[in-house]
């Protein structure tokens, strides 16, 4: 072989080196980029969930809510329990739209809070179905993210979060 085509040959592999790590890391880069234009509302809906009124809200909701008659829906019961009703269903709908957009490890947060979505949603289906049905709204309002993100997490038993985590590292 002539010494200028294993010039050219290899002249072409380190291109396509160039090229194939040039690739990885700007998809690498991208991921970080888009990850951390949200790091500052992760911070804040954490805090929330740090929060004493949000655990009072949440166990109201899981061990209260459900003693309550749902006949007249959510707009039927005092601005108080609706105030905690929408105030922690939404807090979970939020957390589940930002796994749906890939924004959080959505297997992290379905991890985390498994047994916090299906109790919530335990207790809310019948006064959500209920507002639904007394407003004539379809089914895919109020908290329908909610309601279906919680119907997959009843699907499937919480992975193991040490696995996760394990996992989370070899990345």
């Amino acid at each position: 072989m002539d010494l200028s085509v294993l010039i050219n040959v290899g002249a072409v592999i380190v291109s396509i080196s160039a090229v194939v790590a040039s690739s990885r890391i700007a998809r690498h880069q991208f991921r970080a980029q888009r990850h951390g234009n949200h790091v500052e509302p992760l911070i804040d809906l954490l805090k929330e969930f740090r929060s004493l009124e949000f655990h009072r809200s949440y166990a109201f909701i899981r061990d209260e809510l459900p003693k309550l008659p749902s006949d007249k829906g959510i707009s039927g019961l005092d601005d108080d329990v609706q105030r905690k009703i929408y105030d922690i269903g939404y807090f979970f709908q939020l957390y589940a739209i930002l796994a749906h957009l890939d924004i959080i490890d959505r297997r992290f947060v379905s991890t985390l809070l498994h047994r916090r979505y299906v109790e919530t949603w335990r207790s809310l289906r019948p006064f959500v179905h209920k507002e639904r049905e007394l407003q004539g709204l379809p089914e895919g309002t109020i908290l329908n993210i909610l309601e279906h993100f919680a119907a997959d997490l009843l699907a499937r038993p919480p992975a193991n979060m040490r696995t996760l985590l394990a996992q989370g590292r070899r990345r």
